[in-house]
């Protein structure tokens, strides 16, 4: 007789991950989708923000290096850059975080440089990032996040600018309804991807039980530290957030 699929709660934003759900209700898991976090991208009613973002692409054969750190930081690149340049400008250096933020560039004819670690460190390794005397860098991102990446390669000597192409707002929650939700689907994993949304599981559970019971999933021990900071007790590094690895993660767990 087959096992019962245990359930992971899936809070990646709406429209994301569709990929990992399908492999991992493939392989005997249930996956309840709730999402943490929306992603709103700059609109012209932002007009500071929105023409800091035309200004950025316009120039964008004045760049030397190209850094996405974000596949929806992609998204909205792509759109911007199709709208701007009908062809690519040349000779720049094009390199994403990881292959989910490389992957839409694909349709720009545009293979991006990754790292074997999908992170800032990993990036930061890359033998393109380590001479930077006199570069001109643009980073590909959403409003506010880390600055580890741009100081480093200020501190490598180039002149690093960001183009802040949306914006990630928390979605509300009604007191409890979270625990409510992971007591009645018996859920007892989570897969998390930011320290945001840690962050925000974490205030839905205050002095709730399930902070100390529910196993967290993350990509880091960045954000393995931030969740345990928070009060998380069973918070488990999953490296690169893929079936494979996410599948490998998972099925180590206890039932």
């Amino acid at each position: 007789m087959d096992k019962a699929p245990r359930s992971l709660l899936f809070t990646r934003p709406q429209g994301q991950g569709e990929d990992l759900i399908d492999a991992l209700e493939a392989a005997n898991w249930h996956c309840v989708r709730l999402p943490l976090l929306q992603i709103c991208a700059i609109t012209p009613n932002q007009t500071h923000a929105f023409q800091a973002i035309k200004s950025s692409i316009m120039n964008l054969d004045l760049y030397d290096v190209v850094i996405t750190v974000s596949g929806n930081a992609s998204t909205q690149a792509v759109q911007w850059i199709d709208q701007y340049w009908p062809q690519m400008p040349v000779g720049l250096n094009w390199l994403a975080v990881g292959p989910s933020s490389a992957l839409p560039f694909k349709e720009l004819g545009i293979d991006m440089e990754t790292p074997t670690a999908n992170h800032s460190e990993g990036l930061l390794d890359l033998p393109a990032l380590h001479d930077m005397t006199g570069k001109k860098v643009l980073i590909l991102r959403g409003m506010g996040g880390r600055e580890l990446l741009a100081d480093t390669l200020k501190a490598r000597g180039a002149k690093v600018e960001y183009c802040q192409l949306y914006e990630r707002q928390a979605l509300c929650f009604a007191p409890g309804e979270i625990a409510t939700l992971l007591s009645s689907k018996q859920i007892h994993y989570a897969l998390i991807t930011s320290g945001e949304m840690a962050q925000q599981l974490a205030e839905q559970l205050k002095n709730n039980v399930h902070l100390l019971k529910l196993h967290l999933i993350v990509p880091s021990i960045r954000i393995q530290k931030i969740a345990n900071s928070l009060g998380f007790a069973q918070v488990h590094v999953c490296g690169h957030i893929q079936a494979t690895t996410l599948l490998a993660c998972l099925n180590s767990l206890p039932a």
